[in-house]
């Protein structure tokens, strides 16, 4: 099959396409889903020049988002399921699981995902287990349904399941142009907050508040900090930052008595220094996560197909063209989600 696979750890150059990729070897309780779509996320990056303490076996195949046809299954799974139009949850989940994490079976240890742990979706096929698929409603396209399982659950979770985020409430998001940005602004103004984003170019501003932002600011000219002291002297209650140290300092200073700091990314950097007295003292909450739950994947997909969200396409490659798609994807230059159709 077609692939792009790494032998490697560097630069985009790494990413090879190949034409003879040995096909996915069916396990009990997976099917065989032809990809139609896929997008790139920060953490392809990451993975391809070396995320900390992860050891990949090379070739490995890159990629996280998985929408596609249902074309073959495994023995022992009724053939109804054969052309389903499909999405990828995209964690695989331990068998065993800790029931105080029911309604969050992502917090279970042992979990894989697609593109890190596993092959994933920089192919033509991959293997995935039918407790993964979601079915997709026939009003969304793959393109848009690739655009939604990292980036698009992260921003889901971030701010309706931990960030609880609502029609009282002000958010604010670090660069609020990528894939998970776009998706957590239309997110959150579909909760009624006020939103409040940043980006690097004074040129993507419109798209933002074109989906629900009511401020944007550029976190290059403008001194973002005492803009949003000067809007919100109170402060925000709800900052989602995944850039890391860069921001920090700036995202700790203006989140509110009692608000929330959501830490999904590292960027620039894994340790941040923590002024523990002001986080008890102003009573701040600062949460990690990652993805989210199967159910909350589910619920994301409604909103896409009720029109209140709306994948952002910034531009869409072959799969030929990835290693120009990855240079794309670091240069910031785009607003939305980059797509490669296979």
């Amino acid at each position: 099959m077609k692939a792009v696979i790494l032998n490697q750890h560097g630069g985009p150059e790494v990413l090879e396409y190949v034409e003879d990729f040995p096909m996915p070897e069916l396990k009990p309780g997976e099917v065989l889903v032809k990809i139609k779509s896929t997008s790139l996320n920060k953490v392809d990056t990451v993975i391809r020049k070396g995320y900390p303490g992860l050891t990949l076996g090379f070739p490995h195949i890159l990629g996280g988002d998985i929408a596609g046809e249902v074309v073959d299954i495994s023995q022992g799974i009724g053939d109804d399921l054969i052309g389903s139009r499909v999405v990828v949850y995209p964690l695989i989940l331990p068998n065993e699981r800790n029931p105080k994490y029911n309604g969050r079976e992502h917090l279970n240890k042992g979990w894989k995902y697609f593109g890190m742990h596993l092959n994933g979706s920089y192919a033509e096929y991959v293997a995935v287990p039918t407790n993964s698929l979601i079915k997709l409603p026939d009003d969304i396209s793959y393109e848009s349904a690739a655009a939604l399982p990292v980036a698009g659950l992260t921003a889901y979770n971030a701010v309706v399941r931990v960030g609880r985020l609502n029609e009282r409430d002000t958010f604010f998001i670090w660069g609020g142009s990528g894939g998970m940005g776009t998706i957590a602004i239309q997110v959150a103004k579909a909760s009624g907050a006020t939103v409040i984003a940043t980006c690097g170019k004074n040129d993507k501003k419109q798209t933002l508040l074109d989906l629900g932002a009511d401020y944007v600011f550029n976190h290059h000219e403008d001194d973002v900090l005492a803009e949003v002291k000067k809007l919100f002297p109170d402060g925000i209650d709800l900052v989602l930052d995944y850039v890391g140290p860069v921001t920090f300092d700036k995202s700790f200073a203006m989140v509110a008595t009692g608000g929330k700091i959501l830490l999904c990314g590292m960027i620039t950097g894994r340790e941040v220094n923590l002024n523990i007295q002001q986080t008890y003292f102003r009573q701040i909450s600062i949460n990690g996560l990652f993805l989210g739950a199967q159910h909350d994947f589910s619920n994301l997909l409604q909103l896409v197909a009720a029109d209140e969200v709306k994948p952002v396409i910034a531009r869409t490659f072959d799969l030929k063209d990835m290693a120009e798609a990855h240079k794309l994807l670091e240069s910031g230059d785009f607003v939305g989600k980059i797509m490669i159709n296979i």
